[in-house]
């Protein structure tokens, strides 16, 4: 037969059947200069696709069938030197086995993990009495004025507020709803993350860099009774991932303009019980219904770049009235470098995103315009592909975007 024959006879390829010859394996005769496989070559390759279905290395293959050769196995010493071989594989196999089955039971052990609902009921939270004295009228200032409660000596589950100049919120389910809803088309509220599935390692790990630069700052601070707050989380929620970084003594301000993301963390944060106290704020502006000069330290992780699909002007601008004196500002910002294409299909996506999103140049120049100048700052590197998924779809591949984590102080006139 030849080499042609062979190669479709037993599903192997002309190059793979070369590689065989030029390494030794095989040795067919030759007849006008082409190679032909007769019975003793056939029956060469057969024993190696068989010695190869049980992972042996070409190697030890090689050696087989030269005892083979040598002495068609008549000789003791070599049929003695192949059953070795063989029973050394079988030890191995066993061996991979009882691996194999130590690697199963610990499988086992992990989905049984995982597939084991918690009993212990969760803690049921709502909004907490000792950050009632945070909470003002956004539209004059004055003190807020509830009725209709429902409340325990910790928290108000549910409630109305009103202020004499006619503003009105409520709490349902411990969470406050102002008035301020979003109006847009061109958002919605991610409560099963499908923006940011499918995102590659790679950038998770550009993640993990920055949230490991933040976490250093954090450990610097003295968070005992400080007021933190983060915006945006429909975007991207720093602090539940991080609750172990924060005081128990602390009180916390998460704000998002849809109530149904903020429930979907609420249940989330009450199941892992860190026992800390937090006011959830649904509000689609930066019009809080809270005191000025409040906030000890702003979280951002994306919530600058979000703030701008949707509006024109920079947040820290915003945010700056409910900053006390020198209050920390603590985040990561995105931007592209030479991303045209990028922020050309960001903007035909996104029609009420702000040109300037994305602009390292912009971020920096607004954080001192607004008095809360970038004091350190650490590029925690660039990804060219974001993968296929939702949030990053205006990322065009091989365009450059950072993650750059960043420290800054309000600084007050």
């Amino acid at each position: 037969m030849k080499i042609g024959q062979i190669s479709r006879k037993y599903g192997i390829s002309k190059d793979n059947l070369y590689y065989y010859i030029n390494y030794g394996l095989l040795v067919p005769p030759k007849l006008n200069s082409q190679y032909v496989f007769d019975d003793e070559t056939i029956r060469d390759l057969e024993w190696i696709l068989e010695l190869k279905d049980m992972d042996y290395p070409l190697q030890d293959i090689h050696k087989m069938i030269s005892l083979r050769r040598i002495s068609n196995l008549e000789n003791p010493e070599d049929r003695s030197d192949l059953r070795d071989m063989y029973t050394a594989k079988r030890s191995e196999c066993i061996d991979q086995i009882r691996h194999c089955e130590s690697i199963i039971e610990n499988l086992d052990e992990k989905i049984m993990e995982l597939s084991r609902t918690d009993e212990t009921p969760a803690a049921k939270t709502g909004l907490p009495l000792n950050m009632l004295n945070l909470l003002r009228c956004p539209v004059c200032g004055e003190a807020l004025s509830i009725s209709d409660v429902s409340m325990d000596m910790r928290y108000i589950y549910s409630g109305k507020f009103t202020c004499t100049c006619g503003y009105t919120a409520v709490v349902d389910d411990g969470i406050l709803i102002t008035p301020n809803g979003y109006e847009g088309e061109h958002d919605k509220p991610d409560v099963s993350r499908e923006l940011y599935k499918d995102l590659p390692p790679a950038l998770i790990s550009l993640f993990q860099r920055s949230y490991n630069w933040m976490k250093d700052q954090l450990s610097g601070m003295d968070l005992e009774n400080k007021v933190v707050m983060e915006t945006y989380i429909n975007a991207w929620f720093f602090f539940h991932n991080h609750q172990q970084y924060f005081s128990k003594t602390g009180r916390y301000i998460i704000v998002d303009k849809y109530p149904e993301t903020l429930r979907m963390y609420k249940e989330l944060i009450e199941k892992e019980n860190y026992d800390l106290d937090i006011l959830y704020i649904a509000d689609a502006s930066t019009n809080f219904p809270i005191t000025k000069g409040c906030v000890d330290l702003n979280l951002d992780f994306f919530a600058v770049n979000e703030h701008n699909f949707y509006h024109d002007t920079f947040l820290f601008e915003e945010i700056k009235p409910y900053l006390n004196e020198n209050a920390a500002l603590l985040g990561t910002y995105f931007y592209f470098e030479n991303g045209r294409r990028s922020m050309k299909s960001l903007l035909g996506s996104y029609p009420e995103c702000s040109a300037n999103n994305f602009s390292l140049p912009y971020f920096m120049e607004e954080t001192a315009k607004s008095g809360c100048p970038v004091e350190s700052r650490k590029v925690c590197g660039y990804t060219t592909d974001s993968g296929n998924n939702l949030g990053f779809s205006f990322h065009v591949k091989g365009e450059k975007m950072y993650l750059m984590s960043y420290l800054g102080h309000s600084l007050h006139a």
